[in-house]
């Protein structure tokens, strides 16, 4: 048997065991440790290569995190470094985008079409006679005669009550629910174990290099001259354009910010911080795209190009002090209203903008190609996903919202999860905290089909309280495959009532 076969066998036994009937806690990171493992020693060439070991560390440190609360962002986290895992094992030398690609197909796609191969294995008279250890001759020699001697016994058993008695055959307990959680496990480790992909893929994205090549062109040089220099001057006199607008712009915007003037009437701060996240998406995709534009090709290498690149320059600058006045905003915002995860989404896209103009500057200035800007960027956002996963955001948005935050939506922390429980528990303490609204009970259902039709009407105050109860009856049942240290920490804290 292939050392792949032995090791899916095994991935498919753990993944039954560790996660059926569990939720993500320690077991998902001695799954992750299994299948590095195994991938490791399946492609040893792997180990070397650097992607490989970018996504190895990126799985291990979010299953870790996942060990230590638990966050939805941690487990998702992973099961994307898993996923590129799995497009890394077809091809190694891929970007991260296209190991992606073959990552997410690899989920389903390998199972059905080994099964395909193996049933027209079957049918072949050649591959019938085949020796081996799973050849069809020597399968049928042991699976034929057992399945015939069970036919016949269940005729005897059935003729003769007192045969049946003398002769049973024990009964095995089945369950269909854990029959299908492994044959899911089954069509997914196919995948990580045999993952597909696409040859031409490979071959048109290894072809993409990062730096960019001067285009030798058999033409007359003078005709080539001259249309790099009207290119040149168009890209000129349209940034010139565009960073006096942006100049006006900004200027305004920051005389604003410092003035600490009031809003329009019947504007409130929700609509002035998303009409400039609406403003820096266009401005920035269109900035990027107009800079990726003129400096394609042999635009790069034109000896006459100065002002074309430091005016690209100061647009890229510009642009940044926008940035820089959007954060302003949604602070702004957050100080007043509390911290959200769209709040703190609008701090990712920040970031992930941020880091699209210093690689465009960087494209400019190096002279490297467009596909350069998408492997750099996904890398960025992988490692900013991985980053991420360290905090804990629901207990951070609930302390900050209850500590500093103007007005308290306890509604809103309501909605998170168990880890944000100490908090909550300290709201009962507090007597100029309203907790009289009414909200739905869903901590008394088991199911979400019942929530909006018998989920009984209570008090905040008396939600809390509910869930404190529900969170210790499951915390109290649980495996050990589902422990985590938040949990832990949590059910400390609420028993000792302190946060």
């Amino acid at each position: 048997m292939k050392l792949k076969n032995i090791f899916l066998i095994f991935a498919i036994t753990a993944f039954s065991c560790l996660f059926y009937q569990q939720s993500a806690g320690v077991n998902l990171l001695i799954f992750n440790l299994l299948l590095i493992i195994f991938s490791g020693s399946s492609q040893p060439e792997l180990l070397k290569n650097r992607n490989w070991q970018i996504v190895t560390l990126g799985a291990v440190i979010t299953s870790a995190m996942t060990v230590l609360h638990s966050s939805d962002l941690a487990v998702v986290t992973n099961l994307t470094s898993l996923i590129l895992l799995t497009g890394i094992s077809f091809n190694a030398a891929t970007s991260l985008y296209i190991s992606a690609f073959h990552g997410v197909i690899s989920l389903f796609v390998p199972f059905f079409t080994n099964i395909i191969q193996y049933i027209i294995q079957l049918s072949d008279s050649k591959t019938r006679t085949k020796k081996g250890i799973f050849s069809f001759r020597k399968t049928s020699i042991y699976i034929i005669p057992l399945t015939v001697t069970l036919v016949f016994y269940g005729l005897y058993a059935s003729a003769n009550p007192v045969f049946a008695d003398l002769i049973k055959i024990p009964s095995i307990n089945i369950s269909f629910s854990l029959v299908s959680f492994t044959f899911l496990g089954w069509v997914i480790l196919s995948g990580f174990f045999f993952p597909f992909g696409n040859e031409k893929l490979v071959e048109w994205d290894t072809s993409k290099k990062d730096t960019l090549s001067r285009i030798r062109l058999k033409m007359k040089r003078h005709f080539e001259s001259m249309a790099l220099k009207l290119e040149n001057k168009k890209g000129v006199i349209m940034l010139v354009m565009l960073n006096i607008l942006l100049l006006i712009f900004n200027v305004f915007d920051f005389s604003f910010i410092l003035s600490g003037k009031k809003l329009p009437d019947g504007m409130d701060y929700s609509e002035y911080v998303h009409q400039g996240i609406n403003t820096l998406i266009f401005s920035i995709l269109l900035a990027i795209s107009i800079i990726l534009y003129y400096f394609r090709g042999n635009q790069n290498f034109y000896q006459n190009n100065q002002w074309l690149v430091r005016l690209t320059y100061l647009w890229i600058f510009q642009n940044g002090l926008l940035l820089l006045g959007i954060i302003h905003k949604n602070q702004i915002y957050i100080e007043e209203f509390g911290l959200t995860y769209k709040r703190i989404g609008v701090y990712v896209y920040l970031f992930m903008t941020f880091a699209g103009l210093l690689t465009t500057f960087w494209k400019v200035n190096t002279q490297k190609s467009v596909w350069f800007l998408f492997r750099k960027n996904t890398l960025i956002a992988y490692i900013l996903l991985i980053t991420s996963s360290f905090i804990n955001w629901d207990s951070l948005i609930a302390k900050y919202n209850i500590n500093t935050a103007k007005q308290l939506d306890v509604a809103y922390l309501l909605n998170l999860s168990d880890t944000v429980l100490p908090e909550l528990q300290s709201l009962l303490k507090k007597p100029n905290v309203n907790l009289s609204t009414s909200v739905r009970d869903y901590t008394q259902n088991g199911s979400t089909a019942d929530y909006y039709r018998s989920t009984p009407i209570i008090t905040e105050r008396q939600f809390i309280e509910n869930h404190i109860i529900d969170f210790k009856k499951r915390y109290k049942n649980k495996a050990w495959q589902s422990w985590n240290y938040d949990d832990l920490r949590v059910f400390k804290a609420i028993n000792q009532g302190k946060i």
